[in-house]
């Protein structure tokens, strides 16, 4: 066999040639006595994979017809007997390219999402109907969303708000429970309790947390009617008008009435205002119009004239001609009785009848005459209909009244019925529901009970509720149950009584309800005595004993000044997500198919491997096998971004859009941690972003297609951004904050984005300065199209682009090998007092960076290593020659873009849209961590 030896490897310089029947044997003769020489062996020309000198059995049993031998100073090795281990020191650099391709710029946070966890403001409780079930990640500030109708008690006479929530699927460790920014244990009478998945308050369950006492209220179907709206239960004497009142009658054509005629109340008990409307009619019917004066007087019978001698007013005021009068007292008979006026003096002072056989007689003090006048009312009577309602007064349409009647002395008013037909029970209201069991009623005094005469007494007001059986089509049925009770008390503060009726049947029912007790007008104090019909409840019973995978939460917040006081009424919490965590070999628990907890323990992570691992096996999310993840790969990535900052691989988020696919899902996971996820042999993957000191593809002229390839240089990027406006959620704020850069303020159009999933300052200020930088440093766009060998690229991998469209571009092939001289396709020219390199592609496309020197011809260099792998210098069945890149160092960084995007194929290429690559982005990784208040203010 024939072996070269190189003793110059890394020059120019020509082989020795030896011939031997037995490498190992010329080996040892060789090499047997100690000696400073290094020698490594390879079957045929260098390389890392045709090295043999650790490989006992190759060099014992060497059978090729050639082998390279390259020596090279060193601190010496013996080579032991055949049948002993053969030590040969190695001097062979191997470069291996790893792929770390950083995430794609990050795209503003989608606020389209319903859950306000997620919301930058009216971040308050809602209902979420048909829509997907929170997913709480990591750790956020949960707005858990309404799971029942909050309904309202009055418990001793305190109002007493139920509530139940769902805070998240999945298990939860929750800490800092608050009404809006009030801690729950700090309101009085308030309570809450949080049920771990597949529990809940009627499954009897003890809760994974109580905060305050027990609630013992089981889970409702509690259904609020909207027409009971707090309005004011009224006494029969409050919305009929008295019979008891005194009323004037003013006719319409009397001056300055406008042609209506007008009814004017003198008791106002109740005013008027308070009780008609206009389009009402009203039922007038005066029945106490008769009055008696005694007055002195003088009769002329001739005449048959009576004159009052009395003073002002006249015992005639208000008798109208035709009205009927009845005399007593005179000393003649005849002057005496009933008789019909005939007529009257303007001035009341007296009148003259129709019949009768008066004599003459005068009637003086101590001695007076009575007269009782009973008018004729009966143009005043009858059914009439509101135009107007004033204070004490209503004006009707039309003018009947034949007079202005207001009998008797001293403007006394007439007594008369009034009846506007009001009714003191509220209108029927219909509970619907089919499954209803039960009605509940609130009944509120919200000024309180009391009277006030000097000292401040109770008050008790009673009630009457009826509930009444509905048929199936909604028709009374006239089975009714009453309920009477009564809310009483002596103070000034909001009192309430909760009614609680389990009806003798299941169905639709009405209800109504009245108030019995009267209204004192007349007490001789301060009278506050008004209640309220405040809610009116349908209330159907609950079979589940729980909800499934969900997180829950059952609340009761009493109304006490404290609790109403909060600025935001909301209930929130910290809420970590409990998952497995990987150990390294395995899980440290486990679920079933339904999400439940089965077996191992859970504990609160954020970091990304946990996180896509849950994610990915989740049934509803990703229905994933665990053969489907690389777990220990995904564990190395984020060990990586932990040597950055322990907080750097970590995703606190809140998952509630159903139109995510589980790709999305796992992309958005990942992008929070700076790595780029992908699936690579039928596993996931993660890539943690990071500065990339070699390529993991070479792109040439004989890779690409001819005339295809455009590079752009720009002075300032697109869009005119020359700073970052970065917004991201803090925990110690539990609210969005801003980090803009420059900090100096020196910019002039921001570029404003948020990405999920960060809820860290340490995590947001590496995340933003590594855009800022790609900001101000991506200067140089290209497009380019390549072999379909591309299609093994992810976005963001660093590629080496030899440039094409500059008219020198030193690439090509390798077209001959001698020990580490190349020979190549091109002349290719070295610049003075800068080092250069080679950079060669494998055969599975990624390239290798060789350091070199000029060999012996302007289209030969030099390698200062071996190659990792055979050169391959003649064309073949096997594929083409090595395809090589050559450029010194400063130009070599030149040559290297992360891949923006990757087309689909067309034809034998692909299109790549790529971006200028920089250490420089990731300059501020292991820079420490400057103080939050100096950043954010």
């Amino acid at each position: 066999m024939r072996i070269r030896v190189y003793d110059h490897p890394l020059a120019p310089v020509a082989p020795k040639i030896f011939e031997t029947d037995n490498l190992a044997e010329w080996l040892l003769d060789r090499y047997w006595v100690p000696s400073r020489i290094n020698a490594q062996v390879f079957r045929g020309e260098p390389s890392g994979a045709t090295e043999i000198t650790h490989d006992f059995d190759a060099l014992l049993h060497a059978s090729e017809g050639e082998y390279v031998v390259l020596e090279s100073p060193g601190t010496g090795a013996e080579l032991i007997a055949i049948g002993k281990t053969l030590l040969v020191s190695v001097a062979l650099q191997v470069v291996t390219s790893i792929l770390f391709p950083p995430p794609r710029m990050p795209s503003n946070v989608n606020r389209t999402q319903q859950s306000p966890n997620n919301a930058l403001g009216a971040r308050e409780n809602q209902v979420r109907m048909l829509q997907r079930v929170e997913d709480i990640i990591g750790t956020v500030k949960a707005i858990p969303s309404v799971m029942m109708t909050t309904y309202t008690k009055y418990v001793g006479s305190r109002q007493v708000e139920y509530g139940y929530y769902c805070i998240s699927r999945g298990y939860l460790e929750i800490t800092d429970v608050k009404d809006g920014e009030t801690f729950i244990s700090s309101i009085t009478g308030s309570s809450a309790a949080i049920y771990r998945p597949f529990t809940s308050p009627n499954s009897g369950d003890a809760p994974q947390l109580l905060i305050g006492d027990a609630i013992i209220d089981t889970i409702m179907s509690v259904r609020r009617s909207v027409e009971t709206d707090g309005f004011t239960l009224k006494a029969y004497n409050q919305i009929q008008l008295s019979a008891a009142d005194r009323y004037k009658f003013i006719p319409g054509s009397a001056p300055g009435y406008g042609g209506n005629d007008v009814l004017e109340q003198k008791e106002k008990k109740p005013n008027f205002n308070s009780v008609s409307e206009v389009g009402q009619t009203i039922t007038i019917a005066p029945f106490d119009t008769s009055y008696t004066v005694s007055q002195e007087a003088e009769c002329i019978g001739v005449d048959r004239k009576y004159i009052d001698l009395g003073v002002v007013p006249s015992m005639f005021t208000g008798v109208r001609p035709g009205d009927q009068v009845t005399f007593s007292g005179w000393f003649s008979p005849q002057n005496n009785g009933t008789f019909t006026v005939a007529t009257k003096a303007p001035d009341d002072s007296f009148i003259t009848v129709t019949s009768g056989s008066q004599i003459d007689e005068v009637r003086v003090l101590p001695d007076q005459v009575t007269v009782l006048a009973t008018p004729d009312l009966s143009s005043f009577s009858g059914t009439r209909t509101i135009i107007e309602v004033r204070d004490g007064a209503v004006v009707l349409s039309g003018s009947v009244f034949a007079y202005e009647l207001d009998l008797g002395t001293g403007g006394t008013f007439v007594n008369a019925s009034v009846a506007n037909g009001l009714s003191d029970w509220t209108d029927q209201i219909t509970l619907r529901e089919l499954d209803r069991t039960q009605v509940w009623l609130n009944i509120i005094a919200p000024q309180g009970l009391y009277a006030d005469a000097g000292g401040k007494s109770p008050v008790a007001v009673e009630f009457e509720i009826q509930i009444e059986q509905l048929d199936g089509s909604l028709n009374p049925t006239g089975n009714v149950e009453t309920i009477i009770s009564t809310i009483g008390g002596a103070v000034s503060d909001l009192l309430g009584e909760t009614v609680e009726r389990v009806t003798g049947w299941t169905g639709p029912a009405r209800v109504r309800m009245r108030r019995r007790t009267p209204y004192l007008y007349d007490y001789p104090g301060t009278l506050i005595d008004e209640i309220k019909w405040a809610d009116l409840y349908s209330v159907s019973p609950v079979d589940k004993l729980h909800f499934g995978n969900k997180t829950t939460v059952h609340t009761v917040t009493q109304a006490t000044q404290r609790a109403t006081a909060v600025r935001s009424r909301q209930l929130n919490c910290i809420a970590t997500r409990l998952l497995p965590r990987w150990t390294g070999s395995g899980f440290s628990g486990a679920f079933d198919a339904e999400g439940r907890h089965v077996s191992g323990t859970l504990e609160p992570t954020a970091y990304l491997h946990d996180v896509i691992a849950a994610l990915a096996l989740d049934p509803k999310i990703g229905n994933q096998q665990l053969s489907d993840l690389d777990m220990v790969q995904m564990s190395a990535q984020v060990d990586l971004a932990y040597g950055v900052h322990p907080e750097l691989p970590t995703f606190n988020f809140t998952f509630d859009s159903d139109s995510m696919s589980f790709e999305e899902t796992v992309q958005t996971v990942a992008n929070a941690g700076a790595c780029i996820a992908y699936r690579q042999n039928g596993k996931i993957r993660l890539s943690f972003d990071r500065a990339q000191p070699y390529s993991t593809a070479l792109f040439t002229h004989r890779n690409k297609e001819p005339n295809a390839e455009t590079f752009v240089r720009t002075f300032a990027n697109d869009g005119g951004y020359d700073g970052i406006e970065f917004v991201y959620q803090d925990p110690d704020t539990e609210q969005p904050e801003t980090i803009r850069l420059p900090a100096d303020g020196s910019y002039t159009k921001l570029k404003k984005f948020e990405i999920p999933g960060i809820r860290s300052f340490a995590q947001a200020w590496i995340r933003v300065n590594r855009e800022y930088r790609k900001l101000i440093g991506q200067r140089i766009t290209g497009r380019t199209s390549v072999t379909t060998d591309a299609r093994a690229l992810l976005p963001n991998a660093r590629v080496d682009v030899v440039d094409n469209t500059r008219f020198k571009a030193y690439d090509g092939e390798v077209i001959g090998q001698a020990g580490l001289e190349l020979v190549l396709s091109r002349d290719v020219a070295f610049e003075d007092g800068a080092d250069h390199s080679i950079v060669l592609m494998r055969r599975d496309g990624t390239p290798e960076s060789i350091a070199v020197v000029a060999g012996s011809a302007s289209n030969k260099v030099v390698l200062q290593s071996v190659p990792s792998e055979p050169i391959v210098t003649a064309l073949s069945a096997n594929g083409i020659r090595t395809i090589f890149s050559f450029a010194s160092d400063s130009a070599r960084q030149r040559q290297a873009y992360l891949v923006q995007r990757i087309g689909r194929p067309k034809g034998d290429y692909v299109e790549l849209e790529l971006v200028n690559y920089s250490d420089s982005y990731y300059a501020m990784d292991g820079e420490p961590i400057p103080p939050k208040a100096s950043i954010i203010n």
